[in-house]
């Protein structure tokens, strides 16, 4: 695996799902600029960077954090390894489509927990 923003974003998953560390995520997916990843890129960038603005720079729960990643870790972290890995557009979509779903359910207190 090259040194790309995937690799960096997927490798901070492990450090939580904190407003900066979401926001740093965000900002490596954007750094690519491979065309076969572009949609990709893009797609988790924004689901990062809303993630991020859904929780806000103020005080959360730790228990609100965890419930976070628990709905979000496994999903992100196969949309970042496949695109990483560069496979076929139709693998990264129906990831993407699996990410997007869980970000798209119901809010419960206006956060995606």
């Amino acid at each position: 695996m090259s040194d790309s923003g995937f690799k960096r974003a997927r490798q901070l998953t492990d450090k939580g799902f904190n407003y900066d560390n979401l926001v740093e995520m965000a900002n490596h997916c954007r750094e690519e600029t491979n065309p076969d990843r572009i949609l990709s890129a893009y797609i988790l960038n924004r689901v990062l960077s809303d993630l991020a603005a859904e929780l806000g720079e103020g005080i959360v729960l730790t228990n609100e954090l965890r419930k976070l990643e628990a709905k979000y870790r496994t999903a992100l972290n196969l949309v970042l390894e496949c695109a990483e890995a560069g496979a076929p557009q139709e693998e990264q979509n129906r990831r993407m489509t699996d990410l997007i779903k869980i970000f798209w359910a119901p809010k419960k207190n206006g956060i995606s927990l």
